[in-house]
């Protein structure tokens, strides 16, 4: 893994040179049948404890040298009050591995006490472990919770709001799925139902959770949220009551099936319009995106010849058995901005759909059309197989296409997940049967590895050639589902696998297959060529992720489906039972890298250390963009109080810089979080500056001497 070399002031007995660097470290038996292993995890230190068959947990002893005071919170996370500041430790999580499933086992923090009055830290088992299996103690799990009742329920879309709530779409069979009092609708209708669930940021309770539908049946595939908290959710119905309203542009089912798009206010409690949008056939809405006017833009499929388009459009006939639509809702629900076809004499279907700063529309899904639109210069302007992903991208007014390529090789190709960088790169991801799948030099997997692989492909701006493109599977089935990007260009999808081999990373929450099919969740960095975090999720069952999200933080959150009873979930999640035949899931994730100087002490005899504090922050990296989040306290007694939070993005290979007032404050600390693969290449530094603004050399902090936070790493 390398050497690091330490200089650190004059005295030549503090330098250290030739350091090994381990990406995990194992103390074994550090008690009778225990061992601790340390790894390094994105730039954080992360322990387990494992006890093999013989070990027994109430040996387990830690002390914290230097500590003032160390309790529990009500959740059952450790905190340990240093001079530094407060240092949080998750509570536990525990699993035994029996060779076909990880099974969690309910675990908890105690303290005790000793003669001398200090405490030392333990854990305790709240169910019984198989003996004859070793069991792995876990601090530091995420949330990760099953939504569902007592038949099939699935998690289709997925997205956050700045809060870090997570809203999710899908559809129901339960007639006991989990609603909230004063939801838009709490009764179940049908035979299958669409529902739309926002919970809280810790993932611990339901915000709001409604159906929504008639007395046919529903699918929730698609979901945005706005600034203001309202959820915008795009499927299909054969319903013809379903709920609409008045003044939408249609309230009345007009085939078989038609699309529907609807909006839903912050409290979960009332439409704010809802519309049918379709011909005398069969439609289906498969996507959703907005700007940040309100529109809605949606893709999908129809087979209806009378789908409504409008004037001017770039494709007002439907082509073949059929097409692929693209739909601009005005704000209000009452109009189309614009609305196409988008296929050729086949059959075409639009399943995901990206919007970049100037409202041009991009869109992925198949197509089996050797006459789908392609434009000239385009990457590929040739049918090459039986069925070929399709990339699309539409002018604003949705009257031209500015490209629009095949994407695909000699067999079958699926584009299920869309979206697009700052620089309108446009990101797919789904799944090729195809051995001469296109992909580029030095991308991560350049060859065909079965029946099946994912594959992950950035073109760039003008849709003529690839930036990178690459598999990504093992030798089973895998799919791609559904695509996110960071501020840097790291690319996270989510999707399933069959493979036992399906590439992992050492620090995957889950590195092995333990059902016939589980959901992989891939971190892919900004040039395609590595992966900076993969794991399998799910249990002895089978699960699908299909839907993925990022905060502005860098966090992922993932929804699916699993069949799975020991799906992993976390205690005090809002639901850790398997309900029925199948049950939606919601995951998340943490990828954020959190430092903090710690307090620094701000007063002398003589008065204050510092006026102000500046913040210098360069990004090293001469291509990506990476994302800082820096907040500031201020002592007050013992309590730390919030006066800074910010949120920006710096440029590659550029110098910002920020100051703070400090004068006032006994004592301070800054802690700053950085998002996206260009982490490694930035640096922040902390200047303390008297009145005269000189810099206070004593206690300025460069980014190696800040203490990594205890915050949750990348597991579910």
């Amino acid at each position: 893994m390398g050497t690091f070399n330490y200089f650190r002031g004059s005295n030549p007995t503090q330098h250290h040179v030739q350091l090994p660097v381990y990406r995990e470290v194992t103390y074994r038996q550090v008690w009778p049948g225990i061992d601790v292993v340390f790894q390094g995890d994105q730039r954080n230190l992360k322990y387990d404890v494992v006890l093999h068959p013989g070990g027994h947990v109430d040996d387990i002893r830690f002390v914290c040298e230097g500590a003032d005071h160390i309790h529990l919170d009500d959740a059952g996370n450790l905190l340990i009050e240093t001079s530094l500041g407060t240092f949080t430790d998750l509570k536990p999580f525990a699993y035994q591995d029996t060779g076909c499933q990880r099974q969690p086992i309910d675990c908890r923090f105690v303290l005790r006490s000793e003669a001398d009055g200090s405490k030392n830290i333990g854990f305790e088992l709240m169910e019984q472990s198989d003996p004859g299996y070793p069991l792995v103690i876990d601090p530091i799990l995420s949330y990760s919770t099953y939504l569902g009742g007592s038949e099939n329920d699935v998690g289709f879309g997925i997205a956050v709001d700045a809060s870090g709530s997570a809203y999710v779409a899908g559809f129901t069979a339960s007639t006991d799925f989990p609603t909230t009092p004063g939801a838009f609708d709490t009764t179940f209708n049908a035979s299958f139902e669409a529902f739309v669930t926002k919970l809280n940021p810790a993932g611990t309770a339901l915000v709001y959770s409604t159906y929504l539908g008639g007395s046919g049946s529903e699918q929730g595939l698609g979901i945005a949220v706005d600034l203001s908290g309202n959820a915008y959710v795009a499927g299909f119905t054969s319903s013809a009551d379903f709920p609409t309203t008045p003044g939408a542009f249609d309230t009345t089912l007009g085939g078989l099936q038609n699309a529907f798009v609807t909006k839903l206010d912050p409290a979960g409690s009332a439409l704010v319009y809802s519309t049918y949008l379709g011909g005398s056939v069969t439609d289906q809405g498969s996507g959703i995106v907005l700007d940040a006017s309100g529109n809605a833009y949606v893709t999908g499929s129809t087979q209806s010849a009378d789908f409504p388009v409008t004037p001017g459009a770039f494709d007002t006939t439907l082509s073949g058995f059929q097409n692929a639509f693209v739909t601009k809702l005005n704000p209000t629900g009452t109009a189309l901005v614009y609305s196409t076809y988008l296929g050729g004499s086949g059959s075409d279907q639009g399943n995901g759909i990206a919007l970049d700063a100037l409202g041009n529309a991009y869109v992925t899904g198949f197509t089996q059309s050797s006459d789908f639109p392609t434009t000239p210069g385009a990457f590929d302007t040739s049918s090459s197989g039986l069925q070929d992903a399709f990339v699309t991208k539409l002018n604003p007014a949705g009257t031209a296409l500015v490209y629009s390529t095949y994407l695909g090789g000699s067999v079958i190709e699926t584009g299920y997940g869309i979206a697009v960088d700052t620089s309108d790169h446009a990101y797919v991801t789904g799944d090729t049967a195809s051995a001469d799948f296109p992909t580029t030099p030095g991308a991560f997997d350049t060859t065909f590895n079965s029946s099946f692989d994912a594959f992950v492909t950035k073109l760039n701006p003008a849709g003529t050639a690839l930036v990178y493109s690459t598999y990504l599977g093992g030798s089973g089935f895998d799919r791609g589902t559904d695509i996110a990007l960071d501020a840097s260009g790291t690319a996270y999808v989510t999707g399933f696998t069959q493979s036992a081999d399906f590439p992992t990373t050492p620090d995957a929450f889950e590195n092995s297959l333990i059902g016939p099919q589980n959901v992989f969740v891939t971190k892919l960095n900004s040039t395609g060529t590595a992966l900076v975090y993969s794991t399998y999720l799910g249990g002895s069952g089978s699960e699908q992720g299909l839907g993925i999200a990022l905060d502005a933080f860098g966090n992922a959150y993932v929804a699916g489906v699993t069949a799975s009873d020991d799906f992993p979930t976390t205690s005090g999640a809002f639901d850790s039972t398997f309900g029925g035949v199948q049950d939606a899931f919601v995951v998340k994730f943490d990828f954020v890298q959190s430092f903090s100087t710690g307090v620094i002490p701000n007063l002398t005899e003589t008065g204050p250390i510092a006026s102000t504090i500046q913040v210098l922050i360069s990004n090293d990296n001469l291509f990506n963009v990476s994302t800082i989040e820096i907040e500031a306290f201020y002592l007050s007694g013992s309590n730390r109080v919030p006066y800074v939070h910010e949120l920006f993005s710096i440029a590659p290979g550029t110098v910002m810089s920020r100051s703070y007032f400090a004068a006032d404050f006994p004592a301070y600390e800054i802690q700053y979080f950085i998002t996206g693969d260009t982490a490694a290449d930035v640096l922040v530094s902390v200047f303390p500056l008297d009145n005269q603004e000189n810099a206070v050399a004593a206690v300025s902090i460069i980014r190696a001497e800040a203490a990594p936070l205890v915050r949750i790493t990348p597991v579910p």
